[in-house]
């Protein structure tokens, strides 16, 4: 049971990013570069429901696989700590996926009920899951997260215009380029909070199907 959650781990970014691709005709003009995902939930679709109904589907599945990690992880050698936090943190984008569900734009509570701030312990998935990816020994796949997080946070709380209006540099053109890629920077951002909980899934569903192999082939060592 736990090999099949950590392959529904595995599937988390494709299923994040299909459901919208599969939302996305019945909202008419939508573009994915300059409205979020939310949006597609709302009123303004003929069709809603295609993505409230997957984000109640997504939700169950991250919780699910949040306790696939806390199973799976301290075995694979992560520490308890570590490995609570990370359930936890997988666990809260559930509970946004949730609050997604229950609440569609443009409902007040989509951004400002108490799911909403339940679920908003996602963003520090990237930290957590880069800690595990060194801890499993993908190290190189843990540094260029690194570097990727550190390029977007400037850009995603508003960094890059403080430090031009502190320069007196004119940052305009680079104001109008978030204003009309919203949706774009949202799902990079996206991107870089659930493309690592499918590699994590990834090499801890790969451990599993190793040991037991191993322990056929060396049935003395298994006892």
């Amino acid at each position: 049971m736990n090999r099949r959650l950590l392959g529904l781990g595995v599937a988390i970014p494709f299923l994040y990013f299909g459901i919208q691709l599969a939302a996305a005709p019945f909202y008419p003009a939508y573009s994915f570069f300059s409205r979020d995902a939310s949006t597609l939930g709302s009123d303004g679709s003929t069709a809603p429901w295609i993505f409230n109904l997957g984000a109640l589907v997504l939700g169950v599945i991250k919780i699910a696989v949040a306790g696939a990690f806390l199973s799976a992880l301290p075995r694979a050698g992560v520490g308890r700590v570590l490995s609570v936090l990370t359930a936890l943190a997988l666990a809260s984008a559930g509970i946004g996926s949730f609050n997604a569900f229950l609440h569609p734009l443009p409902a007040p509570l989509h951004t400002e009920g108490l799911l909403s701030i339940l679920g908003g312990g996602f963003v520090l998935l990237p930290i957590l899951t880069t800690a595990v990816l060194w801890r499993l020994g993908a190290r190189r796949y843990a540094v260029m997260n690194v570097v990727v997080c550190l390029a977007l946070v400037p850009v995603m709380t508003g960094l890059v215009q403080r430090a031009c209006m502190r320069a007196g540099i004119d940052f305009s053109g680079f104001q109008a380029f978030l204003n009309g890629y919203h949706g774009l920077i949202q799902r990079v951002g996206a991107a870089v909070v659930f493309v690592p909980v499918g590699v994590v899934a990834h090499f801890l569903r790969r451990r599993t199907r190793i040991r037991p192999a191993y322990h056929a082939a060396c049935p003395q060592m298994a006892g």
